[in-house]
């Protein structure tokens, strides 16, 4: 006999369910997760780290704009200048020579600027033997950028600063270098510096008194000292051997400017602190006293005041910012605190907001500690690297957690009102349903919807990169 009819009624049930819960027809791991109407309306520029555009998309994930960037291993980060144009952080594809350092993916050393037509405008680069640009940049507002540079100083250089020859033998065996990162304005129309502060020039060390930069560490937090080391164990004493390559020796990764103070500061990965130097001393000021630290916290131990666990607030942190004029915590200071309790079970990460010990005067008083204002965290925040803030003008705050390629954006409550997971991983676009593996991204920034980049352009919006 011939089959049943198939059963109608319960074919159109299932349909009525999957429309009514479309999580049983496909479960969302990428694309817009989260969006509720407490989101800062706005425009979110981010640079996937395993591609070669720059994306602009709205709330709902849709994308306004995009530029294609030639030629690179990946973009670290992008900023959109008020005329429209982008300016990003790349890496060439071409490797500079193997026995130079590299910093791992992407490999930064060029900073770039294209017209929202994605014109090609101009490119700085520094890669070669005696200096390497490396991670974040910061815009000025005259349009100057500061960025970070390494600068390669040989092993018997670094000895005749006072550098402990004991921590040769233990720490820099596959390299002969010591990597300080200098920090430098770079006028755009020119490419010349107009302006850099050199950490080579405020160096202190406890061990050879014929040098001049001798002196007990403790007593000069404004120093900074040579045979600090990251890799110390918890009772502070070096290990038998160091495999990390500690020529890094700073690993600074995030530089910003404060107009109000005309003061810059620095979160420096291997001490675990943030640094405030002062920006308004000259160039050949900066190498004297006046290029000493204004203020530093985040792990008394690099200089000699603490206890290396107890004692450290900081764990491989980045992207420390001042929160900006107009804007709710308005001169305090924000930062990703990536990793805690290092080495444990319960490693997590935070977001730190920080009043910091100012003065009338522009100086910090180093007998207080900076407050801790606002923070945020929550069971499975994590990302041991990478990652950076936003504070929106409606008080929110935007978190790049880096490693899972994750965008949330938290209320002063800390509860979730928007979040996007990166589609595009180092295997190409991930579909619906896909676990995402490698989509990092760096550290993503938010435009308002009358940011004049946007004037006159056609915002409307296109395509998801991923439905």
């Amino acid at each position: 006999p011939p089959p049943p009819p198939p059963p109608r009624i319960s074919l159109i049930l299932l349909v009525l369910l999957l429309a009514a819960f479309p999580a049983l027809a496909q479960e969302r791991t990428v694309g817009v997760m989260v969006h509720t109407e407490a989101a800062y309306d706005g425009y979110v520029l981010f640079a996937p780290m395993n591609a070669d555009d720059v994306y602009l998309m709205d709330n709902d994930g849709r994308i306004i704009h995009a530029w294609h960037i030639e030629d690179t291993a990946g973009a670290m980060e992008a900023h959109l200048l008020e005329n429209g144009n982008v300016i990003v952080v790349v890496g060439p594809r071409n490797e500079f020579d193997e026995s130079l350092i590299s910093t791992g993916p992407p490999r930064a050393g060029s900073i770039r600027e294209y017209t929202w037509a994605n014109e090609f405008v101009w490119e700085v680069e520094f890669i070669g033997p005696e200096t390497r640009q490396h991670h974040a940049i910061d815009i000025m507002p005259n349009g100057n950028i500061l960025a970070i540079l390494w600068d390669y100083h040989s092993l018997d250089d670094a000895l005749a600063m006072g550098l402990d020859p004991a921590l040769v033998d233990i720490g820099f065996k596959d390299s002969p270098y010591l990597l300080p990162d200098r920090i430098v304005e770079i006028d755009r129309s020119t490419g010349e510096f107009v302006w850099q502060w050199d950490p080579w020039d405020h160096l202190a060390q406890a061990r050879d008194p014929d040098l001049p930069n001798y002196g007990a560490v403790a007593e000069h937090p404004q120093r900074i000292d040579i045979n600090y080391h990251d890799w110390f164990s918890r009772d502070g004493s070096p290990p038998e051997r160091n495999t990390r390559g500690s020529s890094d020796w700073m690993h600074t990764n995030a530089v910003h400017y404060n107009p109000e103070l005309d003061q810059v500061v620095l979160t420096v990965w291997r001490f675990d602190e943030l640094w405030i130097i002062d920006h308004s001393a000259s160039t050949e000021e900066s190498s004297g006293p006046a290029g000493d630290l204004l203020y530093r916290w985040g792990n008394p131990f690099a200089y000699q005041q603490g206890d290396p666990i107890a004692d450290r607030q900081l764990f491989r942190q980045h992207d420390v910012q001042w929160i900006g004029a107009g804007l709710p915590g308005e001169g305090n200071l924000l930062l990703f605190n990536n990793k805690h309790n290092p080495g444990t079970p319960d490693e997590y990460s935070s977001v730190m907001e920080l009043k910091p010990p100012l003065r009338a005067d522009g100086s910090y008083d180093w007998e207080r500690e900076a407050e801790i204002v606002w923070s945020y965290t929550a069971d499975g925040f994590y990302s041991a690297t990478r990652s950076g803030v936003q504070r929106l003008p409606n008080g929110n705050t935007l978190i790049t957690e880096a490693r899972d390629g994750r965008l949330i954006e938290v209320n002063p409550d800390g509860e979730t009102v928007w979040e996007f997971v990166n589609p595009i991983s180092r295997d190409g676009l991930v579909r619906q349903g896909e676990t995402p593996r490698g989509n990092p991204l760096f550290r993503v920034r938010k435009y308002p919807v009358d940011y004049p980049a946007f004037a006159g352009r056609d915002m409307r919006p296109g395509d998801r990169l991923v439905d």
